[in-house]
């Protein structure tokens, strides 16, 4: 594949294609070096799968995935991918097991890979970065990793809900040796955060596109600070960029 190739998978933000279904969580595929991963898998089993279906993909193909925090939403879904492969590897970040709110489905041992910190993870494609895992006071306290992707001339951050917030994740490309200078493109829900306007005008000519998704919630403030650059996810929708 000379692509890399993003497409949600599950969103309940904004509409879907015709033939996919609309469905509270989050779900985006990742296809990058003929790796399928799945970065969070949504509520709904059946949902995940019929959209994985529909978008020409076998769930039996899913090589990994990647969970962002351990509410329903965005871990439920799981059960219909190891119902097709009972193997798959599924990694999460290290404060995993500790008792939250919304808390997702348990997931079988042997398939867990505990992110003890952030790095590359040369197994998911070469070009996949997973962040430290930060906290946040949502929901009476919950932990959530992120994931970067290197193109040919950008980076793209991927969130869950963003609960710790985007500046976290964006200090953390010093952690994993990202140049802070390097255009970016965000995608995922981000929750009530929103930049305060300096740093969004320190921001502004680096970041080259936001797409909002799920449990987005100030995405006017967003488009009052980046304007066009903004766009609202679709279930079904595939983003690509040059590998």
């Amino acid at each position: 594949m000379k692509e890399i190739k993003l497409t949600i998978i599950v969103d309940d933000l904004n509409g879907a294609e015709p033939g996919f279904i609309k469905s509270f969580g989050f779900a985006l595929l990742i296809e990058i070096n003929n790796q399928k991963v799945l970065f969070d898998t949504g509520t709904k089993e059946d949902v995940l799968i019929k959209n994985l279906i529909n978008y020409g993909i076998k769930p039996s193909s899913i090589d990994s995935v990647i969970l962002s925090h351990n509410h329903y939403d965005h871990t439920n879904g799981l059960s219909g991918i190891l119902k097709y492969n009972e193997d798959v590897s599924v990694y999460v970040h290290k404060y995993w097991k500790k008792p939250v709110r919304q808390i997702g489905d348990s997931i079988p041992s042997k398939n867990m890979i505990f992110v003890e910190k952030g790095g590359i993870f040369k197994e998911l494609g070469e070009k996949i970065y997973i962040t430290n895992a930060y906290m946040s006071s949502d929901y009476g306290g919950i932990y959530e990793q992120g994931c970067y992707i290197r193109t040919k001339d950008s980076f793209i951050l991927i969130c869950g809900c963003c609960h710790p917030g985007l500046n976290n994740f964006l200090k953390d490309r010093k952690f994993l040796r990202i140049p802070d200078k390097s255009p970016l493109h965000i995608i995922g829900g981000f929750h009530g955060f929103k930049f305060e306007d300096e740093t969004a005008d320190l921001l502004y000519s680096q970041i080259y596109s936001v797409i909002f998704c799920h449990c987005t919630k100030n995405s006017n403030v967003f488009k009052r600070q980046f304007g066009d650059k903004c766009f609202t996810g679709t279930v079904g929708r595939t983003l690509t960029f040059e590998k």
